[in-house]
């Protein structure tokens, strides 16, 4: 153990002394990053304080023990298999690191961070020189790389001061950054509208479309070509917000100042920087962001001019753009976006662009950060791969770094042909409108080609360092890939397909989830598989459609599936507008071809009116009071076809008007010759006819009674003859007569024997006689004719003796008759229009909608009084005579008329003709006689009351017993367990007893004879159905139940 003892102190104490050592050199370097100022100076100040930290000294002494041990021990091991050893062999890696540590990471030194892109700078001190040294000397060399690429640059496009496309992403930020004063902004739109508008079109302008949309980088100076003091427009400001009237010369003298104050953009310049990275509260990185901006442009498109002036050209572009160049379609595209652009690749592109320069800074940190754990390994025998992986980090960021300059500069050169059309534009219209969306392009382009970047350093730092690079590389191209993954469903989102299908996926997983709960997924799987064989099914359905109409000629042959989808959804379509619910068909062409529309009016009475392509059709009101049709002619014009009054029966009017013409047509043959005429006619033809013997045995009885009634009446023409007069008079009558007439200043009673009386009378009560002998005809010839068979006769009687008028009234009565619904409903619809003529004015949808509802009101508001007052109109109305405003004649005859007409319309009975044929031979054969009467094998016998009553009311009264509670049917425990041992003996017995099956209850007596037949159907005498007299009662429940609906089959 002596012999071993010392060679392990003497190293130890050597390492020992050689910790406590101080720092001999200070070394100072500096740092160039290129927008990742943040993350290096964090990691160079961490790393300074990590190595000044006295519990780091401490871990590093016991790293160093630990070493020794270890060396010690594999030197050992080695030694006592009788291996060869050389002696202190161990120490030679802790020595050699001990060396390394103290020459290199002892000493302290400065490292100088900056980024020429954001123009920010910071010292870090207490850094070890070798961090030092490795990061600024690596650097250096890239640093070289750049400025000799930077040299071969075009001029505002170096690496240093533009890398990764950050001026791009300036310009880019112009869009939505505008100065925060609407007053300005609403006062140069409406500039806009009056004053350039009138300019624009005033003859000899200088102003030009062309020149605001391509050749202008000043719109301040063209639109003050627009000023005029004969033209007005208005001007908003804080003092008159609401706006006042200003000429276009003054509103320009306002405006002017306001748009070329420099000092009015610097929030909106703040804004752009701001999203372009730059710390918009340090002077120094907002001036070099102006000049950024300036740079840029001035690179593109060969414009220099300041970025107040992008801004304010930018915002007065979006005002004349929506007035002027909205149609334009280039123009709207660039400033609606450019959704060409694969939106994937977009994605990525913006994303990898903003997150390169991050991800480069982080490896740098990282490989800045791990250094201090790799110097613990310097005193073990791995201290050749802890100074690889030390070396190799900062040799693939070095490589990184020169590639992303290389890349950047073909990127730029890219950038200045995509500028081009922008070039041409000057700062006009087409430029504000286009430099956002080829930013957006270069800046995705940027991210797409940077990122290849990781792949070139990755290889060289492999072919260089096999170990340290190759590691860093793979953890950048790792991280990479995530951007690459979240940038590429990120584009997905900047397209509107995009973020609809991802808002569409996000309501889908919401339903279906808050479905999940309340459905079992068997039931939801149904339901999706229905969804699809709806899908099918409509489609198949919607063929067959097509088909059929081609075949039948209302679609053209050859029809395609998306003309037939356009076609089918173009039918119906309904919107809801201000006044209801309107639905629209239109035709393949997209013209309209029926339009119906729903509205509720002010009364409460529903409109659907229904036009064509020509805006002719129909309208309905509905009402609770009625209802009415109208036509409507292209102009809007109402006419009404028909109206319905609830409470009015249109048979009843057609009865009303039928018995006004029987009045009309008895009124003109009882006071004319024709009179006689027609009895002394029909007389001679009753000899022959038994219809006519009919008739004037029907005529004949009721002239006796009404003349036996008018004699009776105090009134009567019997009171102005003499009193002897008289008497024989009414003598003759009491014993009968057939005739009475006068002639002559004589009346003439005529017997039943045939004999004549003739009684000598004054003028006046011949003329009174006249009077009453017309009124007793007309009366007895109307009684006559409410017999269907009397009116047929008398009509036909009436032509042939020439009675025109009469048989005019006969026939119209003959014709509603038949048709008596359809008389009654055209005079119904006639009367309604009639009372709002006459009442309201006109016959208005309103007006008719009023017509109605006071008719309904007289019907079932206001009682008998009102009934009578609505048969008076009625009344009035179809005897043409007029119920308050004059003669109706003239609109009844129209309409019997018109209905008359139509009724016997030739095509009306032909239909009607075959409807009654159709149904004539389907129920051909169908007689009194051919009816089978009704044959069982178990006759009927009389039934027995009692045999159902009395079980009925047992029933009912075991029903009252069961709702008690007293009765059979227990629900408590204790009443159950009786239930099942039977001790329950005193319960009344259920309805399948025995005692309910007695058969005194239903079996009575023998066969009897049914007692009643009506029209060769039997029916039952009253006795309860059986067998036979020799059938016996049901032995069981299949018995009981045997030949019922309750019968198991």
């Amino acid at each position: 153990m002596k012999s071993i003892r010392l060679p392990i102190i003497v190293p130890a104490a050597t390492c020992l002394s050689l910790l406590s050592a101080g720092p001999a050199f200070a070394l100072d370097m500096e740092y160039y990053t290129y927008g990742g100022f943040n993350p290096i100076t964090q990691a160079f100040t961490k790393i300074a304080l990590i190595f000044s930290d006295s519990g780091y000294q401490g871990l590093l002494f016991v790293v160093m023990v630990l070493g020794l041990i270890a060396g010690v021990s594999a030197w050992l091991a080695r030694a006592a298999t009788g291996a060869k050893v050389i002696p202190l062999v161990w120490a030679v890696p802790v020595l050699f690191g001990a060396v390394l540590y103290l020459a290199l990471f002892v000493p302290k030194g400065n490292i100088t961070v900056y980024d020429p892109v954001l123009n920010r700078f910071q010292t870090i001190g207490q850094v070890p020189d070798a961090v030092v040294f490795t990061a600024g000397f690596l650097n250096k060399i890239e640093r070289g790389m750049v400025d000799i690429i930077d040299t071969a640059a075009a001029p505002d496009a170096q690496f240093s001061s533009t890398a990764g496309g950050i001026g791009f992403k300036a310009l880019e930020s112009v869009k939505g950054s505008a100065p925060k004063n609407n007053y300005a902004r609403t006062s140069m739109i409406r500039y806009v509208k009056d004053c350039v508008t009138f300019e624009l079109l005033r003859p000899g302008t200088t102003l030009s479309l062309d020149d605001l949309r391509n050749n202008t980088s000043d719109f301040l100076g063209d639109l003050s070509a627009a000023v005029n003091p004969a033209v007005y427009t208005v001007y908003y400001d804080a003092t008159h917000p609401e706006g006042s009237n200003v000429t276009c010369t003054d509103a320009w003298n306002s405006l002017q100042p306001i748009y070329a104050n420099p000092t009015n953009y610097d929030e909106a310049i703040k804004k752009v920087c701001s999203k372009a990275y730059f710390d918009p509260s340090n002077a120094v990185e907002l001036n070099t962001c102006k000049a950024l901006l300036t740079s840029t442009l001035n690179f593109t498109t060969g414009t220099a001019t300041t970025p107040e002036k992008i801004i304010q050209q930018r915002q007065i572009a979006e005002i004349l753009y929506n007035f002027y160049f909205q149609d334009d379609y280039e123009t709207s595209m660039l400033m609606e976006s450019n959704r060409k652009i694969t939106s994937t690749g977009l994605g990525i592109g913006l994303t990898m662009n903003e997150w390169i320069p991050i991800i480069r800074a982080v490896m740098t940190a990282i490989a800045i950060g791990v250094i201090p754990f790799l110097v613990l390994f310097l005193f073990t025998p791995v201290v050749g791969k802890a100074v690889s992986v030390m070396f190799g980090f900062f040799v693939f960021l070095t490589t990184w770094g020169i590639t992303d300059a290389v890349i950047h500069g073909a990127a730029m050169d890219y950038a200045s042909y995509a500028f081009e059309d922008m070039r041409q534009s000057s700062l006009g219209v087409y430029a504000m409108a286009a430099f956002p969306t080829i930013s957006i392009k270069l800046l995705s382009m940027f991210g797409v080609i940077r990122s290849a970047g990781i792949m070139l350093a990755s290889f060289f730092s492999m072919m260089l360092i096999r170990f340290g690079g190759h590691a860093l590389a793979m953890l950048a191209g790792n991280l990479s890939r995530i951007v690459q993954s979240a940038g590429a469903q990120a584009g997905q989102l900047l397209t509107p397909e995009g973020t609809s299908a991802a808002m569409n996926q996000q309501v889908r997983a919401a339903g279906l989830l808050a479905g999940m709960p309340e459905h079992r997924f068997s039931n939801m799987a149904a339901a999706q598989a229905w969804n699809t064989h709806r899908s099918v099914g409509g489609y198949t359905a919607a063929m067959n459609t097509k088909n059929s109409l081609q075949e039948s000629g209302q679609i053209p042959p050859g029809t395609s599936d998306s003309e037939m989808a356009t076609m089918m959804a173009s039918a119906r379509v309904s919107a809801g507008t201000g006044s209801g619910p309107v639905e629209v068909s239109t035709g393949p062409d997209g013209s309209t071809t029926r339009t119906k529309s729903e509205t509720v009016n002010p009364d409460g009475s529903t409109t659907v009116t229904t036009t064509g392509a020509g805006g002719e059709g129909v309208a309905v009101d509905t009402m609770a009071e009625g209802r009415a049709a109208y036509s409507v002619d292209s102009s809007g014009n109402h006419h009404t076809t028909h109206a319905a009054v609830n409470g009015l029966n249109p048979v009843t009017v057609g009865a009303m008007a039928q018995q006004q013409q029987i009045v009309a047509a008895s009124n003109s043959l009882g006071k004319s010759q024709n009179w006689q005429l027609a009895m002394d006619a029909a007389k001679r033809a009753s000899l022959s006819s038994s219809e006519a013997s009919a008739f004037t045995t029907r005529i004949d009885n009721a002239t006796r009674e009404n003349w036996q009634r008018a004699m009776s009446d105090k009134s009567s023409f019997v009171h102005s003859m003499s009193e002897d007069v008289r008497t024989q008079f009414q003598s003759s009558v009491g014993a009968g007569f057939k005739r009475i007439f006068s002639s002559g200043g004589q009346l003439t009673v005529v017997g039943n024997n045939g004999e004549s009386v003739n009684f000598n009378v004054s003028e006046e009560t011949a003329k009174a006689f006249e009077n009453t002998a017309a009124q007793v005809r007309s009366e007895s010839l109307q009684q006559t004719l409410q017999d269907s068979k009397s009116l047929d006769y008398m009509t036909k009687l009436a032509k042939q003796i020439g009675a025109t008028e009469a048989y005019s009234y006969l026939n119209d009565a003959r014709e509603m008759r038949s048709s008596t619904e359809s008389y009654g409903a055209d005079l119904t619809t006639a009367l309604v229009r009639n009372y709002a003529i006459e009442r309201y004015g006109d016959e208005s949808p309103e007006n008719i909608r009023r017509t109605i509802s006071d008719f309904n009101h007289f019907l079932t508001q206001q009682g008998s009084q009102g009934v009578d007052n609505m048969k008076a109109i009625v009344t009035g109305f179809v005897s043409g005579n007029g119920y308050g405003w004059g003669s109706t004649a003239d609109t009844v005859g129209s309409t019997i008329a018109g209905t008359k007409n139509r009724v016997q319309d030739q095509k009306f009975k032909q239909d009607i003709g075959m409807a009654a044929s159709v149904a004539g031979s389907k129920t051909y054969g169908i007689k009194d006689g051919t009816l089978a009467k009704p044959h069982s094998d178990i006759p009927m016998d009389n039934p027995n009351a009692p045999s159902v009553t009395d079980p009925a009311h047992d029933i009912r009264n075991r029903n009252r017993i069961e709702e008690s509670g007293q009765g059979g049917i227990h629900t408590t425990a204790g009443d159950l367990m009786k239930d099942m041992a039977g001790l329950n003996q005193g319960a009344p017995p259920r309805p399948t007893h025995d005692f309910y099956r007695n058969p005194t209850f239903y079996y009575e007596g023998n066969l009897v004879e049914p007692q009643k037949q009506d029209g060769g159907i039997v029916l039952p005498s009253g006795r309860v159905i059986h067998g036979d007299a020799a059938s016996s009662p049901p032995t069981n429940d299949e018995d009981f139940w045997k030949g019922s609906v309750f019968e198991k089959k």
